[in-house]
């Protein structure tokens, strides 16, 4: 058994600026990687993904990122970032640790697979929402003769082995999967269940992720309101390319329905010209016979499902469905839903960008503890 004054589960870039940001503030923490390397989720995205925010944007607390990356980082390059800022701010991380139970006794105890328990005063979760792949179902699709894979399983257009590709799901690892798809020479389709909303990586050569900072203290209706020409002018065309638009904005989804807009980079050029076709949501497959639900059926080689990701926190917190009515994860912007010292971070979706949005969550909870291990510090001395 350890004794801990704060224990980090997972080292995703939540989890690391949560460990530099405590060690700024003069407390100890130690992170537990379920892999065997640090920036796990990044390792296993696709080849070509970059950042859909700039890098000015996009760095944890206490680091830029490096002045030789580009302005978009690859996720090569995040991944590096990462390792040298864990290196940098001499990070303790225990690889290889699956987290199997958080319980609260008199202190936080932290149980991993392997039979180490580490027992402190304040645990944050730092696993995200994209732990476990959302996985589809529907009539006919175990006969399906050609891969059916799901994006975290996606590497590269050339990987697939396969001509005509349906790629299910319509968020950014969608959009990209087939835009790459479409530019190798790919037959390719996507198949879009619900209403949309898109924004360009850029509008007037400034980054959305700039535009949306210089927004972020309006209500997000307003912004979506004061925003809508602009995007609507950008994609006035979108129904007669097969998609429905979303009645509420970009902003107003991402923060009430928890639903992140298509960053464009190209995926509605590639669709105007008909190099990616749209069809609606599946109804059922027969062979290699995709049928959907407006009655038209395609034959297809592999089907990638960019279908999401749910957080799974019920795997290590017993506790989760009295903890949470939120569909299994804190409300938004609730770092320590229980005022109890279990906090976490990285599950707020912002259109000024995640990993900025993760290191502002970072310094307020080592605020937080900091504050918390200080005022029982003097209580201690009192005594």
């Amino acid at each position: 058994m350890a004794d801990e004054e704060t224990v980090i589960i997972g080292a995703g870039p939540a989890g690391l600026a949560c460990a530099a940001a405590l060690r700024a503030s003069g407390c100890r923490s130690i992170i537990l990687e379920a892999t065997n390397k640090l920036g796990a989720s990044w390792r296993r995205h696709y080849d070509r993904l970059h950042l859909h925010t700039d890098k000015s944007h996009s760095a944890l607390p206490g680091r830029p990122m490096p002045a030789g990356f580009p302005k978009y980082p690859s996720r090569v390059q995040v991944i590096d970032y990462l390792e040298s800022y864990a290196r940098e701010n001499n990070l303790r991380i225990l690889t290889d640790k699956t987290v199997a139970r958080v319980a609260k006794k008199t202190d936080w105890s932290v149980e991993t697979t392997d039979g180490d328990v580490f027992e402190a005063r304040a645990v944050i979760v730092a696993t995200g929402l994209s732990r476990t792949p959302i996985r589809p179902h529907w009539a006919g699709q175990n006969n399906f003769p050609g891969n059916i894979i799901h994006s975290s399983e996606y590497r590269n257009a050339s990987a697939l082995g396969a001509g005509r590709i349906l790629v299910v799901g319509f968020g950014n690892s969608a959009g990209e999967i087939a835009l790459e798809c479409a530019e190798a020479g790919l037959d390719v389709a996507m198949s879009v269940r619900g209403p949309v909303n898109i924004v360009p990586r850029e509008i007037f050569g400034l980054p959305s992720a700039t535009i949306a900072i210089a927004q972020q203290h309006f209500p997000h209706r307003m912004v979506d309101a004061v925003n809508a020409p602009i995007l609507h002018l950008r994609y006035r065309d979108i129904e007669e390319l097969g998609l429905k638009r979303s009645r509420q904005g970009p902003l107003t989804t991402m923060i009430e329905q928890g639903r992140t807009p298509l960053i464009d980079i190209g995926t509605i050029a590639k669709i105007r010209d008909g190099r990616i076709k749209v069809f609606p949501g599946i109804e059922m497959s027969d062979g290699a016979n995709v049928f959907f639900v407006n009655d038209r059926s395609v034959e297809f080689d592999a089907i990638v499902l960019a279908t999401g990701y749910r957080p799974s926190l019920e795997a290590f917190l017993p506790d989760l469905a009295e903890r949470f009515s939120n569909a299994g994860k804190p409300a938004r912007d609730e770092l320590q839903p229980g005022k109890d010292n279990l906090y976490f971070c990285g599950f707020n979706p912002a259109t000024t960008g995640l990993l900025r949005q993760i290191g502002i969550e970072a310094l307020q909870i080592a605020k937080s503890i900091a504050a918390t291990t200080r005022a029982q510090s003097v209580s201690s001395g009192r005594s």
